[in-house]
């Protein structure tokens, strides 16, 4: 079958069956602007149903053979070269030549997976009436060389595994005004920590318990041998899988790239190069976030370790080692990926003590944060001292300190400084500032 006739089925495909139901997403990306709109993230956190979700809202006030949708992983496309797409257009204005001139709206999925894609979507761009939205991953979509080739003519978008709040509308829990009061907020702790150890992945959340591990390791495997070997043509796939082991196991703590160098054994030691290389392919694809430290000098940032995050709980789970004190960490990973999710500026602070977060604002440090399983006598002037000692050190005006297991809300003056304590589990649920 010549690829235009494969483009026509597929079209037609789309426009006869039944739109997947849909359990609706938080992230709004706007309508009325005329950039391409590229919505990135990792494999599974949702891309294509975020897709669907805009179809459906877009087919109640807009004719579907106008909005078409083509995932270009589909077997019966494959292979695809840059030109074989002009015949994806044509195969659509013969089927509706009616809407030559109307304004129709394009959603490609994975399209990064054909070389070169970026010059086809900038050519219809400037020359047809249409709006363009893709998905892809966030390695493709960002890279500078797309930003050059399509000039300033796209906005993109992140999308993350769910927030605490999509996860439990995907539990069906309803969140009241005021159910921070309410009897839900006893399911709502009892459901947080399923969110803590399992993660937020769509997928996982709607799976059955004992095979939510199976399938995260699943994904682990696509993300190594599909996301990264295939892609970045990675031949030492052993060491990637022990880098990644490791940096998964060792989440929320501080991780330098040449402590760790030189404890790998000499006669499995790539090159440093590699490290490096591999390091920043895991970046790339955000299975893991390197966060620097706070300072106005970017010589301390750069020569300092950074603290290693994860863009999963559950897929970290899933595929490394656990210990006892890891749930703190859990909870430290969930605020990071919130904090990113929010599309905050984030840093972590350490010099005599340390605190966790540092929020920045308009060039300014603007809040400190710390994050913790329990406040008791034993922690709680480690915490506190942390906090205030980055609030002072910065002039920040703004000190939270995030419980996990904390009844309600409390505000102390310590030192002349002010310090909220929240529940965790109710900051996810409210846009505290």
């Amino acid at each position: 079958m010549d690829k235009k006739n494969a483009f026509k089925i597929i079209i037609k495909e789309f426009h006869e069956l039944k739109l997947p139901e849909i359990k609706e997403r938080d992230l709004i990306l706007p309508q009325k602007t005329s950039k391409i709109i590229t919505l990135s993230g990792s494999r599974r956190a949702g891309k294509t149903y975020y897709f669907y979700q805009m179809i459906q809202k877009l087919k109640e006030k807009t004719d579907f053979s106008r909005i078409v949708y083509v995932n270009f992983e589909d077997d019966r496309l494959l292979p695809l070269t840059v030109k074989d797409l002009d015949d994806l257009i044509e195969a659509y204005f013969e089927l509706y030549p009616e809407n030559k001139y109307k304004k129709t709206y394009l959603f490609f999925d994975e399209i990064q997976n054909i070389d070169n894609w970026e010059l086809f979507i900038r050519r219809i761009y400037d020359k047809e009436k249409i709006k363009i939205f893709l998905t892809g991953s966030s390695s493709k979509l960002l890279s500078k060389e797309i930003a050059t080739s399509l000039r300033g003519r796209t906005l993109n978008y992140q999308i993350f595994p769910l927030s605490f709040q999509e996860f439990l509308k995907f539990k069906d829990v309803k969140i009241g005004k005021n159910f921070v009061y309410s009897q839900v907020r006893f399911k709502i702790k009892k459901l947080f920590q399923e969110y803590a150890v399992f993660g937020g992945f769509p997928e996982i959340v709607l799976e059955n318990d004992d095979l939510k591990m199976a399938v995260l390791k699943n994904y682990y495997d696509l993300i190594i041998y599909r996301d990264l070997a295939e892609r970045f043509s990675i031949r030492n796939t052993d060491f990637l899988k022990s880098l990644s082991k490791y940096l998964l196991t060792n989440f929320s703590a501080l991780f330098s790239i040449n402590a760790y160098y030189k404890n790998l054994e000499k006669s499995s030691r790539p090159a440093k190069e590699t490290v490096f290389e591999y390091l920043s392919y895991l970046q790339e694809i955000e299975l893991i976030f390197l966060l620097p430290i706070f300072s106005y000098s970017l010589k301390i940032q750069q020569v300092n370790p950074k603290k290693n995050y994860v863009i999963d709980n559950g897929l970290r789970n899933a595929v490394s080692f656990r210990f006892s004190q890891d749930f703190g960490r859990l909870l430290e990973n969930l605020v990071f990926i919130e904090l990113k999710r929010r599309n905050k500026e984030i840093y972590y602070y350490k010099q005599k003590k340390e605190c966790d977060f540092i929020v920045m604002n308009n060039l300014k440090a603007s809040q400190a944060i710390q994050v913790t399983q329990e406040l008791n006598k034993n922690n709680k002037e480690r915490e506190v001292n942390g906090l205030i000692e980055a609030m002072r050190e910065y002039h920040i005006k703004q000190g939270l300190i995030l419980v996990q297991d904390l009844k309600e809300r409390a505000e102390e003056k310590i030192n002349g400084r002010k310090i909220e304590f929240v529940p965790l589990w109710e900051w996810l649920l409210k846009k505290y500032k």
